[in-house]
């Protein structure tokens, strides 16, 4: 594919973008990656190829979780960026709720870069539909439902035969039933992966090979999620490969991106091998290949079942030639130069700053929709009128 770059004609300004980033989830630093990817690759465009003009930079302080904003003007620069970002001390702050009135006022566009809880969540979501900011924030109910492995794998089983995706067992274990969870874990024939329920970038997420002799093991790491997630999962380990295939979502419905094939030497890939000293091995997937084909349907059929705004990630494992079970969604996948989601993009022909034009362009922004029904002209006989009304 081409690059879909479009730059302004003639006179025409570009549109203007801000971003928000950070946060004060165990993703913050893969937030940051993800805005100092996308504001290289801006600065490295000459000024009159640039599809749209920056506003401003919300840093969501994990420090404190206040938001510091950070102008973007003639002198910027990704060192200047990384020094406000540490050391903000002396800019003004306010809370997150405020910031978003602010921004709503100025009626600003704004990409949200707050990966993990809270950014990804609804959490943030849902402030930003109440307070009218514009963006690429989505619909608060189904970022919670993706950020939620568990809810999440239960969606899809129902929306998809077996034979067409599998969902791995899975015990969802809470600090009450710790105990029940190990003997879970000891009945699998088989290894078993213990990760929390809706942490990102695969923190804390180990591979147990006997989890009969591995009770204590199994319980030291549950207790240890529970410090920063309110729940986890004990999920039957599949062998085989591992797969993810991102897609960006038009008003005209999802375009898959190529499938990322993910290798490890321990066939498990877990923080350390994803994301020290690069141990996975990355590699594109050819479209015609029957495994790329049949992935980049299922993530079609999810996101658009899922009404997903912009962008998401699904992650497989293959098992044999074509026995596809699905892992988990990401929301909000991560833009830094050495990531999945990068790599997807670029065999698309697509820069990051490509991805944020095309969003702009084409995304259908999610439009809060009304709670208040006034039931009762819904009752009054020939009331049509009045439902075409409301209907519209």
């Amino acid at each position: 594919m081409a690059s879909a770059l479009v730059t302004p004609k003639g006179n025409e300004m570009p549109p203007p973008v801000s971003f928000i980033f950070g946060g004060i989830s165990t993703e913050y630093d893969g937030s940051v990656a993800s805005l100092t990817s996308v504001m290289s690759t801006y600065l490295e465009l000459p000024v009159d190829k640039r599809p749209f003009r920056i506003s401003n930079l919300y840093h969501v302080c994990r420090a404190d979780g206040l938001v510091r904003t950070i102008p973007f003007n003639s002198v910027f620069s990704i060192d200047k960026l990384h020094k406000d970002i540490y050391d903000g001390s002396g800019v003004s702050a306010q809370t997150l709720l405020a910031a978003f009135d602010t921004i709503a006022s100025r009626s600003e566009y704004v990409v949200n870069l707050l990966h993990g809880q809270f950014g990804e969540d609804g959490g943030a979501q849902t402030l930003a539909a109440i307070s009218g900011v514009r963006g690429t924030f989505g619909d608060p109910q189904v970022a919670s439902l993706t950020m939620n492995k568990y809810a999440m794998s239960s969606f899809v089983s129902s929306l998809l035969p077996a034979d067409m995706v599998k969902v791995p067992q899975t015990m969802l274990v809470t600090p009450r039933n710790i105990a029940e969870g190990v003997e879970f874990a000891k009945s699998i024939q088989g290894p078993i992966v213990v990760k929390p329920n809706s942490l990102g970038s695969s923190l804390f997420s180990e591979l147990f090979y006997d989890p009969d002799k591995s009770g204590s093991e199994i319980e030291t790491l549950l207790r240890t999620i529970f410090c920063y997630d309110s729940s986890a999962l004990l999920q039957e380990f599949i062998s085989g490969d591992e797969y993810t295939c991102g897609c960006i979502i038009s008003s005209s419905g999802p375009l898959s991106l190529p499938v990322i094939k993910i290798e490890a030497d321990s066939q498990f890939c877990g923080r350390d091998q994803k994301y020290s000293n690069h141990v996975a091995r990355k590699s594109v997937v050819s479209r015609n290949d029957t495994v790329s084909r049949e992935l980049q349907g299922i993530s079609e059929t999810i996101a658009s079942s899922l009404d997903i705004y912009n962008m998401a990630r699904f992650d497989f494992r293959v098992k044999g030639e074509s026995e596809v079970w699905f892992l988990e969604c990401n929301y909000i996948p991560g833009l830094a130069k050495d990531g999945s989601f990068h790599k997807m993009l670029h065999h698309h022909g697509m820069t990051v700053i490509d991805l944020i034009s095309w969003i702009v362009a084409n995304s259908t922004p999610f439009i809060r929709p009304a709670h208040y029904v006034e039931y009762e002209r819904w009752k009054v006989p020939g009331c049509t009128d009045a439902a075409k009304e409301l209907a519209d």
